[in-house]
């Protein structure tokens, strides 16, 4: 629910206890107010970073690579300071790896859809009676007559 002015006061009342029961049970409150840091949002800065840095100079994704370091950070072994200065310089670095990336700015979907049934023939076997692939001229036809419907009221 986005606008919590429309709850009666009772619903307020019940969503503000499921809410304490629900920070107070994952940790990370006590954490900030015991350290006065957030390791779980410092640990998803620091991994995604890396990670972002990894698959733009690789091309690929090795999510054991870094553990360590992240096990340090969810440890508290880094402070808010520390991750900030070190993310700053992160940043312009990926900006300046993001655009000399060779990397697709979309994905292959055709690919992709192979892959998936690849991997759905692969678990389920064959999927021949399941699966239609219009050749090109019957999908051209079926997006020319999309095209038609949508601006049909242009005519």
């Amino acid at each position: 629910m986005n606008d919590l002015s429309q709850l009666s006061d009772e619903e307020l009342k019940q969503y503000f206890k499921l809410y304490k029961t629900v920070v107070e049970s994952s940790g990370r409150a006590e954490n900030v107010k015991i350290y006065g840091e957030d390791f779980k949002f410092l640990y998803h800065v620091l991994r995604l970073a890396m990670q972002a840095e990894q698959i733009l100079l690789e091309g690929d994704l090795d999510l054991e690579r870094n553990r360590e370091i992240l096990k340090a950070v969810r440890r508290g072994e880094k402070s808010m300071e520390d991750i900030n200065e070190w993310f700053s310089q992160k940043e312009k670095y990926l900006d300046k790896l993001y655009e000399e990336s060779t990397l697709r700015h979309s994905p292959d979907e055709g690919a992709i859809k192979q892959l998936l049934l690849n991997c759905l023939e692969e678990h389920y076997g064959s999927l021949s009676d399941a699966i239609v692939n219009p050749d090109k001229a019957v999908q051209a036809l079926r997006d020319i007559q999309q095209i038609i419907e949508k601006n049909r009221n242009l005519l």
